[in-house]
């Protein structure tokens, strides 16, 4: 963080709209009247810049506090969060400030990787050859704070990224967040092969975790992560698919398998005709999960199998 604020920068971090703020770091949220509810939390209620978690008797004002509460955060870690992202504040700060084109930051990007695929591989356990390849394809980078960078690449430019925490920060919790004026609807993808087919996920890390489990079975598709839940997105890549000359086939609902993903799925599932969607939810709470679960039950099997013990007829590879 930089020696020197101005007080212009204290100003607009305080001023964040909290409402875009939870939104944009993909916390599932429900409008109920004049207030919102968290659908995963149910007793913490938001309206305007005010919440108040009663369960837990937490109650405060401002982003800042609530970054302090909700994630853990130090006042300097959510500083830095808020001026860093570019998250949409308040009208009377908005007409002093209005919103710029999304530009990649570069200089905040470092050359070693090491902690990036170290935590995707061995802490998430997304395969070793995805992760490589997201690397040669320079779609993981690693920033000055040690986080995982996952740019949001459409025909060459990055118009987008999610930065995901390799580390706990104070609390326990792994900072999540998204750059500044990135794309609204957009996200981060890849295509596998030529795509005809879109995977919708809540997040990078699930897009790849579900490749992880798939691998030589997925072809010619895109997995698309939606940072959250977001219609649009889902919207904008069909859009995009015809743009690119790609007839879309098939769309496919990943989302985590919890009431507000599966009301998600469901909700376009019906919508959308017959013959172009299916839902596919993990059978743990996220796609992550799976396959952390997946990857424990073959180290186990394994084990087993040195030691001479029989794990029923199912087999591990």
């Amino acid at each position: 963080m930089a020696k020197h604020v101005s007080a212009d920068q204290v100003e607009v971090a305080r001023n964040v709209d909290l409402i875009d703020y939870l939104e944009r770091k993909g916390e599932p949220l429900k409008k109920e009247g004049r207030y919102y509810r968290h659908q995963a939390h149910d007793s913490l209620v938001i309206k305007d810049q005010m919440y108040a978690w009663n369960s837990r008797g937490e109650k405060g004002a401002g982003v800042i506090n609530f970054a302090k509460m909700f994630y853990g955060m130090s006042f300097p870690e959510a500083f830095l969060d808020l001026n860093e992202q570019g998250y949409k504040v308040k009208d009377n700060v908005q007409e002093q400030k209005p919103k710029e084109p999304y530009q990649y930051p570069t200089h905040y990007e470092v050359n070693d990787r090491t902690k990036a695929k170290d935590y995707l591989m061995n802490e998430r356990k997304i395969h070793p050859k995805i992760v490589q390849w997201l690397d040669n394809k320079d779609l993981i980078p690693q920033d000055k704070l040690g986080n995982v960078v996952f740019k949001w690449k459409q025909q060459g430019e990055i118009v987008g990224a999610d930065r995901q925490g390799t580390s706990p920060m104070k609390g326990g919790r792994m900072f999540k967040g998204i750059d500044r004026n990135s794309h609204g609807s957009a996200g981060f993808s890849v295509d596998i092969g030529k795509p005809n087919s879109i995977y919708l996920f809540e997040s990078p890390i699930d897009a790849l975790s579900y490749w992880s489990i798939k691998k030589e079975k997925l072809q010619d598709t895109r997995l698309v992560s939606m940072s959250g839940l977001k219609r649009q997105a889902m919207i904008d890549e069909i859009k995009r698919m015809g743009k690119e000359g790609n007839k879309v086939k098939q769309i496919t609902f990943c989302t985590d398998n919890d009431k507000v993903g599966r009301e998600f799925g469901e909700k376009y599932y019906k919508l959308l005709p017959k013959q172009l969607s299916c839902i596919n939810l993990p059978e743990a709470k996220d796609w992550n999960e799976e396959l952390i679960h997946n990857y424990n039950m073959r180290v186990c099997e394994k084990s087993n199998r040195k030691m001479g013990i029989k794990w029923g007829s199912k087999e591990f590879s």
